[in-house]
């Protein structure tokens, strides 16, 4: 379910452009907006921001884990052995060019995110989108 929000093509662009940086240039935009501009953001805005920095913040966290989960694996002789293999070919074979399956399928998902955003609605991530609304 997407929500359809009154907003300038500039916090559209601003939204979009949170989600392709995993959150950065929304943290910019929200340092600038708070100590420069002084004005408070919308609610639009403000809920697309939180919605970028918390999945820029549950990516990082995934993995870290899953480093953490393969660096024990990879200890067990048999079983660390496929894991390991099953590892290079998801995230280490590079596809096309440089990056690997799981990075294509993170691009596109961050793409669909700021596609929606362009368009001036909330992009539906369960849960996420969620914690986020009730916050604002």
């Amino acid at each position: 379910m997407q929500h359809k929000f009154e907003v300038s093509i500039f916090e559209r662009i601003i939204a979009a452009g949170s989600y392709l940086t995993l959150g950065t240039i929304g943290f910019i935009w929200f340092l600038i907006s708070i100590l420069v501009i002084k004005k408070p953001m919308s609610r639009y805005l403000t809920c697309n921001l939180v919605q970028s920095f918390v999945l820029s913040i549950l990516y990082a966290v995934i993995s870290l884990a899953y480093g953490i989960f393969i660096g024990l694996l990879i200890n067990i002789p048999f079983i660390g052995t496929l894991f390991l293999k099953f590892h290079i070919f998801l995230f280490e074979t590079p596809i096309f060019n440089t990056m690997n399956f799981i990075n294509y399928l993170l691009l596109l998902f961050l793409c669909y995110l700021s596609f929606i955003a362009l368009f001036g609605k909330l992009p539906y991530v369960p849960y996420i989108t969620d914690v986020a609304k009730k916050m604002f």
